[in-house]
């Protein structure tokens, strides 16, 4: 099952990868995307939170789980403040790539 999550979390991952080729490209964003990439990310974020209900206690697996979980907060903090199809600010964006990467790369060495 964690290899399900890995999959999905990647797959989120390379949905924000075009959403930011798409936002420094063109100015602008796709709701489709980001609803995708929201979906995706939910989506291996439970299938972690099921598998740390599961089994005993991984820390790998805990702290991927709180960066993952801060990330997602972060992300629909910057769905609830979209400015209509207007990219988002690239800094606000890296950061919240950065802490998803890093989750998703501590979510790996478990």
């Amino acid at each position: 099952m964690m290899t399900y999550a890995l999959i999905l979390l990647l797959l989120a991952a390379l949905l924000g990868f075009t959403m930011i080729v798409i936002g420094l490209r063109y100015h602008r964003s796709s709701l489709k995307l980001v609803l995708a990439h929201i979906a995706f990310a939910v989506a291996g974020l439970a299938m972690l939170f099921a598998q740390i209900m599961q089994y005993p206690a991984n820390k790998f697996h805990n702290s991927a789980a709180l960066l993952l979980t801060l990330t997602l907060v972060g992300g629909l903090l910057m769905f609830a403040l979209r400015d209509g199809k207007r990219a988002m600010p690239l800094p606000v964006v890296g950061f919240h790539a950065g802490v998803a990467l890093v989750g998703i790369f501590v979510l790996w060495l478990g």
